[in-house]
């Protein structure tokens, strides 16, 4: 999409850019696109850390088109006519990784802000003896990296709920005409 080329404060396609220094801001721009593909499942972890990898390593703007080429078009917006109409159930997945996603930074929150507040405690009380805040950090840990693990079956339960919503929300078909009377 032209909106994603025009968020460079260069355009890295133009060979008159390709040897400038490639910027924090350009990289995180490629970066969010990646971890987009990533969830969408347009790419599976080795592409995405391969290609992540590379992305920290680069140096100049012409090294960051080749890593989202397959992901972007490169020459502009495309016409209505070669964008293939959106599937719903690819709509659905694209929506129920986005509440994985969701629930991924709400697990985070739920591990981070108690594991504060109980270390601050523990300072505040014990200054310094046995680290006992390491019991809950441990339960809101697991639920954090069970959330994370549990990636395609949460997007999986996501897309079947909705569905299921989605069957719920169509308006009921109409009965058929009854037969005239004679």
């Amino acid at each position: 999409m032209q909106a994603f080329w025009g968020s460079f404060r260069l355009d890295p396609r133009q060979s008159d850019n390709a040897s400038m220094r490639a910027s924090d801001a350009d990289r995180e721009i490629v970066r969010v696109v990646l971890s987009d593909a990533y969830a969408d499942g347009r790419l599976n972890r080795e592409e995405y850390d391969e290609r992540l990898g590379t992305l920290y390593e680069s140096r100049t703007l012409g090294q960051l088109p080749a890593l989202v080429n397959d992901l972007e078009p490169l020459d502009g917006p495309a016409t209505a006519s070669a964008v293939p109409a959106a599937r719903p159930d690819a709509d659905l997945r694209t929506r129920a990784a986005r509440k994985w996603r969701k629930d991924v930074e709400e697990s985070f929150v739920g591990f981070l802000i108690p594991s504060i507040i109980c270390v601050v405690i523990w300072i505040a009380a014990t200054g310094g003896s046995f680290f006992w805040p390491v019991f809950p950090m441990l339960f809101l840990g697991l639920n954090l990296i069970r959330t994370v693990a549990q990636r395609e079956s949460i997007i999986d339960r996501e897309v079947v709920r909705l569905e299921e919503q989605a069957a719920t929300d169509a308006p009921p078909e109409l009965p058929a005409d009854p037969p005239p009377h004679p």
